[in-house]
């Protein structure tokens, strides 16, 4: 990938965010419920659609395995992320972390596979 334009007008090294982000001492459960109510917010109103169409108990197991699986997933990507941290390269964006894990090539793949209108 090609360097950015080092100029008058860059930053240093941080983005507007960064400086807050990497002072960070939260735990892989705080990110996680914060994750979860950005992406749940929105497709909660589905609830009840889903509910009347599973019923109760069907609802409410799938329900609970999903949370599950939610959370396992973000135990996992902090180990990875606390892994990466104590080798030296500290990310603070899913994108670094995939293109450290995955490499470039394959992390440009998905982006261009995702930007694809079908």
């Amino acid at each position: 990938m090609a360097e950015p334009p080092k100029g008058e007008n860059r930053r240093d090294e941080d983005d507007a965010g960064a400086a807050f982000v990497l002072q960070s001492k939260g735990e892989w459960w705080h990110a996680g419920f914060h994750l979860t109510t950005a992406i749940v917010g929105p497709t909660i109103l589905t609830l009840p659609y889903a509910f009347r169409g599973l019923g109760w108990v069907l609802g409410f197991l799938s329900l609970t395995i999903m949370a599950a699986v939610t959370f396992y997933s973000y135990f996992l990507m902090s180990k990875v992320l606390d892994h990466c941290e104590k080798s030296g390269r500290r990310h603070i964006r899913f994108r670094e972390l995939a293109a450290d894990v995955l490499g470039d090539y394959y992390v440009t793949m998905v982006s261009q596979f995702n930007n694809y209108n079908w």
